[in-house]
């Protein structure tokens, strides 16, 4: 992950649990890896990323 950290992609303000599994974290960095990054590099600016990851009771808290 060259722009984007695992923290960020699973920050949450809703004090709740937001942990994502092995698989999800594989997930996450293919994303990293094949969009996000390569959209970073074509902007040339940073791109903010509001919800990379949600646990499903984040999900249901921030009605998802």
């Amino acid at each position: 992950m060259k722009y984007f950290t695992l923290a960020e992609l699973k920050r949450t303000t809703t004090g709740l649990p937001n942990e994502p599994g092995d698989a999800e974290i594989e997930n996450l960095g293919n994303l990293v890896k094949h969009v996000l990054d390569p959209l970073r590099e074509l902007v040339g600016f940073p791109i903010s990323v509001n919800s990379g990851f949600r646990s499903a009771a984040v999900n249901a808290a921030v009605g998802g």
